[in-house]
């Protein structure tokens, strides 16, 4: 059965690093689809200085929308409180069914603190873990597995057979193409209105650009939401 990849992130904006780190999730453990997951707007930012959760998920959507492998999950932007992992997990499992192998993309600082997640050791009942390795992570480089919890060593594979195999269960890091690429950088470019072009797509460039979004000024920043 082929294997979906879940990839979550709060992508204020997407941009070519999010979309080419995807293409090589789906390569590297032969993926059928990759769903891109936006988080909820965390209650600690200011919406006078991001894009609203419906302007990013508007945004993954022109971004994603060319690319058959690709697709949007707008779940954890509609569930209401706190958003757990565990949660958005059991419910693709419940809807998959228990034999579709599930891979989800986290990056290793994220992923050396597992143990500190909502309900942890659950997790690997629901899915497979794919961990990205930079080229410029230092700590990976220096301590390799070491820089995750034991308790999660017996389940780190070499092969990713071993994750097509099975529906869930196993941990397996891959090399990442470097790109010097981020949402803080582009947010920043467009609130100096200078070009975010090349840096990700030309349709939310120009999504960025009529919405005024990242704007400095607060009377730019209330632009209008395109998706209501």
């Amino acid at each position: 059965m082929p294997a979906l990849g879940l990839f979550g992130g709060t992508f204020d904006p997407v941009h070519f690093g999010h979309l080419r780190l995807a293409t090589e999730l789906a390569e590297a453990f032969h993926l059928d689809k990759v769903i891109f997951i936006p988080a909820g707007l965390p209650y600690h930012r200011g919406r006078d200085a991001h894009a609203t959760s419906e302007q990013r998920l508007t945004m993954l959507k022109l971004a994603t929308q060319r690319d058959a492998r690709f697709d949007v999950d707008d779940r954890e932007i509609k569930r209401s409180g706190n958003t757990y992992s565990y949660d958005t997990l059991a419910e693709i499992r419940h809807e998959r069914g228990p034999e579709t192998p599930l891979v989800f993309l986290a990056g290793t600082d994220a992923f050396a603190g597992i143990d500190t997640w909502h309900r942890w050791t659950e997790l690997f009942d629901l899915a497979h873990f794919a961990i990205a390795v930079r080229a410029d992570d230092a700590q990976w480089f220096k301590r390799g597995p070491g820089t995750f919890p034991k308790e999660v060593w017996p389940r780190i594979t070499l092969n990713p057979r071993e994750l097509a195999s099975a529906p869930a269960g196993k941990i397996m890091t891959f090399a990442m193409t470097p790109l010097s690429i981020s949402s803080t950088a582009i947010r920043a470019l467009a609130g100096d209105e200078a070009s975010v072009r090349y840096l990700t797509p030309d349709p939310v460039v120009e999504f960025i650009r009529s919405h005024n979004l990242y704007a400095r000024s607060k009377e730019h920043a209330a632009a209008p939401d395109a998706t209501r």
